[in-house]
């Protein structure tokens, strides 16, 4: 068996890979190959500094890094960690986290990031292990569009939705609550923005509220409202307009504060359920 970078690995192959080791997972992650592009270009990925365990040419257990900056410090992000089933109980996901440290270490990376379900509680342990702790819980929020409990809203006066075309993320972080986590956060959404409806609400020509969709499948990185303007039903409102203008199968809140009560208690009154939560977790990595 040996273990390299997945830098000129067949992107199918790649997939390949992901369908086997997740066909048994917790949550159901199962993607087409263009999906999956999508959702790892949205994370960063870099195959050069992602990592395969091979067998007969196969991948066998990986982990899929993306790269960028966290809170201002360079940050390999866990896109997903996984063996296929016949290889598991064999310590492979170790070795190959333990082989690629010292290159994420040689290329300047100061910092591992990844989230993980918190029933899966063997991977949590492994984590634990590796030197990783807890920064954050996060809710896992996912429920079929039409089962959801959206009343209708009227604006208050004075108020209109409309698409957001050059968006001041500068100003629109002066609304939240919370820093989004990576696959949420503004370089994520900004890497696939072309795949995402942007909507705000406007009082007159100043944002109050907005809200971003991934067109396809419903998932919602980042929704706030300026505090002054809550408990109108500006987000309520927005959703509405999403749910109606992208017809999504599934309405996606995944990594959504823990604690955040504002955010809990809308999706709850949604009806919808935050699943078995994830964990954040952190490791700092000492750099040469």
């Amino acid at each position: 068996m040996k273990i390299r970078s997945l830098a000129g690995v067949p992107f199918a192959q790649i997939h390949r890979a992901f369908e086997a080791a997740f066909s048994d997972y917790i949550e159901d992650v199962s993607l087409s190959s263009r999906q999956l592009q999508g959702v790892l270009e949205r994370r960063g990925f870099s195959s050069e500094l992602s990592f395969g365990a091979f067998e007969a040419g196969e991948i066998v257990g990986f982990i899929v890094n993306g790269i960028g900056t966290w809170n201002g410090i360079p940050t390999a992000y866990d896109c997903g960690t996984g063996v296929i089933k016949e290889f598991r109980q064999q310590g492979i996901a170790s070795r190959i986290f333990d082989q690629s440290l010292p290159v994420l270490r040689q290329k300047g990376i100061s910092q591992y990031l990844l989230e993980v379900i918190k029933t899966n509680h063997g991977a949590v342990e492994l984590y634990r292990k590796s030197g990783f702790s807890v920064s954050r819980e996060f809710d896992y929020w996912v429920s079929a569009a039409g089962a959801l409990a959206v009343p209708p809203v009227a604006l208050p006066p004075g108020m209109s939705i409309k698409p957001m075309e050059t968006p001041d993320w500068n100003e629109l972080a002066t609304f939240w609550d919370y820093q989004p986590s990576w696959q949420n956060s503004v370089d994520s959404v900004s890497r696939r923005l072309d795949d995402m409806t942007l909507l705000g609400v406007y009082r007159q020509d100043a944002v109050v509220a907005y809200a971003c969709m991934e067109n396809e499948s419903g998932d919602l990185p980042q929704l706030a409202v300026q505090p002054d303007f809550r408990r109108s039903g500006l987000a309520t409102a927005l959703i509405d307009q999403l749910l109606s203008r992208l017809d999504p199968p599934d309405l996606r809140v995944i990594n959504s504060c823990a604690n955040s009560m504002p955010m809990k208690h809308f999706l709850l009154n949604l009806g919808m359920d935050p699943g078995h939560g994830q964990y954040e977790m952190i490791l700092k990595l000492k750099t040469n």
